[in-house]
């Protein structure tokens, strides 16, 4: 199994070597030998395939930087999600701290956020481990696509800039429409699995709320 730094510097990368991939072709698309064009060794090569991933990161992280401020910290995600989930729980007032109707910047978020992990806990075992791994999984994949649409719309904005510099040609034109393919794939993709958590986490909630996915008593453990 691949382990934790690696699995997340790959997540982070793809991102950046995205960017890079895409802005560097259309450079060379020009004429241009700028760096890589030029004759190198085996070895200096290969050091510069090393530092390209390792910007790459870098790049990839501050992607994903950008993504969590534009739509989370700077924009009512978060209570645009609230309402959608309030709209799907049978008995929202069942969540104490949180007013229907009334959603605070964030609060309520991470009012539902604590109410979910505490269920969490108090479910079996088997359950448990189901949802934990669901759930990782459809978080990881919505924030890896919603960095992966921050690096397409740089990478447009990259093209457009060497075109408007050097002006078009046909191989420019064609990575324009690429990126706007994967754009427009990655943005549906988003949008799918964000609104597949909202529902997975909204009848997880109902659930719970019904004593199906509770511990029995025999597995509480009792605090004398």
């Amino acid at each position: 199994m691949m382990n934790f730094e690696t699995k997340y510097l790959i997540r982070w990368g793809i991102p950046g070597w995205v960017f890079i991939v895409f802005s560097y072709v259309c450079y060379l698309s020009y004429g241009n030998n700028l760096f890589l064009g030029n004759e190198f060794t085996v070895t200096q090569l290969l050091g510069i395939m090393i530092s390209l991933g390792f910007v790459g990161i870098v790049l990839g992280y501050l992607m994903h930087q950008m993504y969590f401020s534009v739509n989370w910290i700077f924009s009512k995600q978060s209570s645009k999600i609230m309402e959608k989930l309030f709209d799907i729980i049978e008995h929202p007032e069942g969540i104490k701290g949180i007013e229907k109707n009334r959603f605070d910047h964030h609060k309520a978020y991470f009012m539902f956020e604590f109410h979910w992990q505490k269920q969490l806990i108090l479910s079996d075992k088997d359950h448990r481990d189901y949802v934990s791994e669901r759930y990782r999984y459809m978080l990881s994949t919505i924030h890896g696509l919603g960095a992966l649409l921050v690096s397409i719309v740089l990478s447009i904005i990259t093209v457009c800039i060497l075109i408007y510099i050097y002006g078009h040609n046909l191989f420019t034109v064609l990575i324009i429409l690429l990126l706007l393919y994967l754009g427009y794939s990655v943005w549906k993709g988003f949008g799918y699995y964000s609104e597949n958590l909202i529902y997975f986490q909204a009848n997880f909630v109902n659930a719970f709320h019904n004593n199906e996915l509770q511990k029995p008593i025999k597995d509480y453990i009792e605090i004398k």
